[in-house]
């Protein structure tokens, strides 16, 4: 269980990939879809360690962050959906999208037009994470410190949502906007990495996402005791975790990040949603 500490956050245990042997050999992966049929097939090689972190209340630092220096960035934005109507793809793509898009666009002036790539909304259920294999209808929290996209693999993820577009002369971030559907949630929030605390050569591992039909790459993170992890205690609806996934230079802060256990245990099950961009310069 997390354990608080005065005015600065808690202690928390983070499952990093391990620094194993494994990886200067076979790089890792993990499947989406059920492998249990194909002979010899496994849906993962990750090796786990279990570590204990500082994760700080942002709200209780004096510190602050910008998407820029950090890879993060934490707003204000009323928007639609709450957990009422966060099944309705329609409404989400119709009303919430283009308000997303309104708030990115005036806090992030830089950005010259947005393209819409997709959502998730998650459920926490019960049953996580204690019980692996039990059906669930909705994406879980993602523990695993992580990054959605590498710089290839955002171009791969490019090419598939928009294939009539080449976009290879192009600069542009893949922007995730990540918030709450009730609150104030404590319960396994999502915790953000400062970009300076990582060592990107020594930390940072490119991973196979492989679907039925293709492979994707997004990126995991090693262990190291230099990492300052950050979350927003109490968050509400109208807080939002605004945070880049991957650039097309390679060469941007972007932003690690993981749910947490806070152990709040007698708090309702967490319910989010998260929207991603491409966003063009």
């Amino acid at each position: 269980m997390a354990q608080p500490i005065a005015n600065s956050g808690m202690n928390v245990v983070l499952p990093y990939l391990a620094r194993d042997p494994l990886y200067k050999t076979e790089k890792p992966y993990a499947t989406d879809f059920d492998v249990s049929t194909i002979p010899g097939a496994k849906d993962t090689n990750h090796r786990i360690e279990l570590v204990e972190h500082t994760v700080h209340d942002a709200r209780a630092t004096s510190k602050s962050f910008s998407l820029e220096r950090n890879g993060f960035q934490f707003l204000k934005g009323q928007t639609c959906i709450d957990v009422t109507n966060c099944d309705d793809d329609n409404l989400i793509y119709t009303k919430f999208r283009p308000e997303i898009a309104a708030i990115l666009r005036k806090h992030f002036p830089f950005y010259k037009s947005f393209r819409y790539l997709d959502h998730q909304v998650r459920k926490r259920s019960p049953l996580f994470p204690g019980s692996p294999g039990e059906p669930v209808n909705f994406a879980q929290p993602a523990s695993l410190p992580h990054a959605d996209f590498t710089t290839r693999g955002a171009v791969l993820r490019m090419a598939e949502k928009f294939p009539e577009t080449v976009y290879c002369d192009m600069e542009y971030d893949l922007i995730n906007a990540w918030t709450v559907l009730r609150g104030p949630n404590n319960d396994w929030p999502l915790a953000v990495c400062d970009f300076n605390s990582i060592d990107s050569a020594a930390d940072c591992i490119a991973n196979d996402i492989i679907h039925e039909n293709s492979v994707g790459e997004n990126s995991l993170l090693f262990n190291s005791d230099r990492h300052r992890w950050y979350y927003l205690a109490d968050q509400r609806p109208d807080d939002l975790i605004v945070f880049r996934n991957s650039n097309s230079l390679g060469k941007r802060a972007n932003s690690y990040h993981a749910a947490f256990d806070t152990g709040a245990v007698h708090e309702p099950a967490r319910q989010s949603i998260e929207i991603r961009f491409a966003c063009f310069r």
